[in-house]
Parts: structure tokens; sequence; C-alpha cells
């Protein structure tokens, strides 16, 4: 193939795949704007966490026997154990899934599992630091939107300008997760930066393999059209014809 073979079949491709990949180099190139530009901590709403010392638990104390404890739940089906200090008192978490869990005072065996929504209100206030009002709160029983942890759990909304909403599992009283607007702007941006529409978490989905195999074609046709047009080789050959 010869010089301006080579130049027709470079421009007219690199045209054709450029507008096909263009929109998703735009998107790519914003993404990465703003993923730059906001620190992951603002993303995850840790600047505004209240800082919390690390509990102590030699200070828990005596505590019922493990097996007085595992009676006040199914103990075939308790999967993992946890010993705690929640809201001033030692907790031992007994954990039959990621969302079901047993929460009991170590002390005297009260179940405290699920929490109230009073309660939730108190643990998202002592982790939001700022003193914002609370404007509402909801009970999710579905892993969908901007909220995937474990269920059910307490939205607790708060007034401020980044509307932060704080997740507290009902059954272990833990703030499961933080979102706020600059968090939703990364997950919409994340979502188009890896084509995954759905969980935000496949980075090998064939679409997105498509895309890249298909940017770097059209990139390499672009230098195959710069190459092919330098002045040095087209004097090149215009002064070294075939024969």
């Amino acid at each position: 193939m010869n010089r301006r073979a080579l130049q027709r079949f470079s421009r007219r491709w690199h045209r054709r795949l450029g507008v096909i990949v263009g929109i998703q180099f735009l998107l790519w190139t914003l993404g990465g704007f703003y993923f730059s530009w906001f620190h992951i901590d603002n993303v995850r709403g840790k600047l505004e966490t209240r800082k919390q010392k690390s509990p102590d638990l030699r200070t828990i104390g005596a505590t019922l026997p493990l097996q007085s404890l595992l009676k006040k739940a199914a103990p075939k089906s308790v999967k993992k154990i946890q010993y705690a200090l929640w809201m001033g008192q030692p907790v031992v978490r007994l954990y039959h899934s990621r969302d079901r869990v047993t929460m009991l005072n170590a002390r005297t065996g009260q179940q405290l599992s699920p929490i109230t929504k009073d309660m939730a209100i108190k643990i998202a206030r002592q982790d939001f630091r700022p003193a914002i009002a609370v404007q509402q709160v909801q009970l999710v029983k579905q892993k969908k939107g901007e909220y995937k942890g474990p269920i059910p759990a307490y939205r607790v909304d708060f007034g401020n300008r980044k509307s932060t909403h704080i997740y507290v599992h009902a059954n272990t009283g833990i703030v499961t997760a933080r979102r706020n607007m600059i968090w939703r702007g990364f997950d919409f941006l994340w979502m188009l930066h890896i084509l995954d529409f759905h969980n935000r978490e496949d980075i090998n989905n064939w679409l997105l393999r498509l895309l890249s195999t298909l940017g770097l074609f059209t990139i390499g046709l672009g230098y195959l059209l710069w190459l092919t047009t330098l002045p040095l080789l087209r004097n090149k050959q215009e002064h070294n014809p075939k024969p």
C-alpha cells in the first residue's frame, strides 16, 4: 500500500471511528478532571466526620459466658462473633450474614438489635461533625441507588449544602456509608468512566473493552495519518519514485 493509499485509509477510518469514540474520550477526560479535583476523603464524607477515639476493649470487664450469649440467637447460623464498645456499653455482635446480625449487651444479654429510629439519629449526629439539623429519617430495606451496604439501614438526611446522607445499619448500630453531592457526582462519572451502568464495579465489561480497543485503533490511525503527511517522508518519496 503506497503513501496516498495509507493516507486515504487512515483519514477515512480516523474520521469514522472518531465520531464513535470521541464522545467517550470526552467523558473519560471529564471524569479524570473531576476525580483529580476532589479528594477521596471529600467524596467519602470524611472531612465532616467527627474523629472517634478507638475504644479500649480491656475496659469491657466481666461479661456473660459466650455460650450463654449464643443461646439468645441461633448458634448454628452464627458465622462471626465480634465484641465491641457501642454507645458506652459492651456488646457482642453475632453475625449470621452480612445483613442479619444479633447485637446483645455483653453483660446482661439484653438484645439491642434492631436499633430504633431515635438511636440511629443519635449515632448519625455523633458521626457528623457540623451542627446541622436532621431533615428526615428513612428505613432502607433494599440495596439500590446510592446505598449497597447491609440492610436494613436508617438513612439520616442532613440539611447541609452537600445534602449529606448517613446510613446506620439497624442490626449493628454502625455507620456503614456516608453520601453527599460530591460522591453522587463522582459515582455518576465513574459509571460513565467504566461503562458499568448497573453496579458501577465491573471494570472488565465488554463495552469498556470494545471502546478502549477502538480508541487505541483510532489513535493509531491518527499517528499513521501524521506520519504519511510528514514533509520529510513526502519529499523523500517524491525524489525516489518507484521504477
